[in-house]
């Protein structure tokens, strides 16, 4: 009598996959069949409150599972559920955040932040010790009040409650850019670059505007 195929498990298919057997394609193909309920599970024990179907977050959960099946390797000791698992919920996270945050954080301050950062990194390097405050103003040339007032925003514009009920009274992102100011003089201060980086996002504002609506059908 002829044996039956063998049905490898997940787990089978999973060591498979670790090994980067002959037919890896085939192999994560099975992967991802047998795995998709993990993304929905994901979905119902975690975000059920988020206040989007689960069909939607189907979507960018399933997006998180295939990073995971076609990039196994990465998972560094993790098993393949803890591994896809964070993935998942990660993709979901910036789903929700991507669509429900109204307020655009203009390019100036993405830029000032990613100065601010790569000031902290290279002190951090040089002394081994995270900086003071007023250590980051003296690198950065911009007075503790006005860095302050940057991690204001910073936290309201990173910040995104992945509950629908919780999510009103979300810290709403606001800057006063009266307060960042150069801390030394300097013939090109902050303050003065804010300005011109706001207008001329504004003017930018209006170009894709124009752009926009330049091929658009008439109504009448």
């Amino acid at each position: 009598m002829n044996e039956q195929p063998h049905d490898p498990s997940l787990e089978e298919l999973i060591q498979k996959l670790r090994d980067e057997a002959d037919d890896l394609e085939h192999i994560r193909e099975a992967v991802l069949q047998r795995s998709t309920p993990l993304v929905r599970s994901i979905i119902a024990a975690d975000f059920s409150t988020a206040g989007f179907t689960a069909e939607e977050l189907f979507r960018p959960g399933y997006l998180g599972l295939l990073n995971a099946v076609y990039n196994f390797s990465l998972a560094r000791g993790n098993t393949f559920e803890e591994y896809a698992s964070n993935l998942i919920k990660g993709e979901i996270r910036h789903h929700i955040r991507d669509q429900v945050r109204q307020t655009s954080v203009p390019k100036w301050m993405k830029d000032l932040n990613r100065q601010i950062e790569v000031a902290e990194a290279r002190l951090l390097r040089e002394t081994g010790k995270l900086p003071s405050l007023a250590t980051l103003a003296d690198t950065v040339n911009i007075t503790e009040e006005g860095l302050a007032e940057v991690f204001k925003a910073r936290e309201a514009m990173s910040y995104v409650s992945l509950n629908a009920e919780m999510r009103e009274n979300d810290p709403v992102f606001e800057i006063d850019t009266s307060k960042i100011r150069s801390k030394d003089a300097t013939a090109f201060p902050i303050e003065y670059r804010i300005r011109l980086a706001s207008a001329l996002e504004r003017l930018s504002n209006v170009q894709q505007y124009l752009l926009q609506n330049l091929f658009r059908p008439n109504d009448g």
